[in-house]
């Protein structure tokens, strides 16, 4: 397991391009929009983030989020919620892109996590 702290407006993946939306002084919370390739994932091996809450909003496509002991999928709409400490990466589904909304609370970079 590795830890991903979310240096800047990226917060790691392959075959993705985050969009910071939350201003770089606001250390209460994080809101990036990521566009999603067709095969984006956040890695093979499960990682954490240094923040309390995460919240994944699904705007189109569909992306599976994997953790130790389950996998979950999302559809456009759909949202999961679930501590940014638990062990977890995602995976695009369906052959076909998608773009998300995560919310990090508080901001990885903010030292108050």
């Amino acid at each position: 397991m590795s830890t991903r702290a979310a240096a800047g407006s990226s917060t790691g993946g392959v075959h993705v391009d985050d969009r910071l939306l939350s201003p770089r002084s606001e250390q209460r919370v994080q809101l990036l929009r990521s566009e999603l390739a067709a095969d984006a994932h956040g890695g093979r091996e499960l990682y954490t983030i240094n923040g309390d809450v995460e919240v994944l909003h699904v705007v189109s496509g569909r992306v599976a989020v994997r953790f130790a002991d389950r996998t979950v999928s999302l559809s456009p709409g759909d949202a999961l919620t679930f501590p940014g400490r638990e062990p977890h990466t995602w995976e695009v589904e369906g052959g076909s892109p998608a773009v998300v909304l995560w919310v990090i609370v508080p901001a990885p970079w903010s030292g108050s996590a």
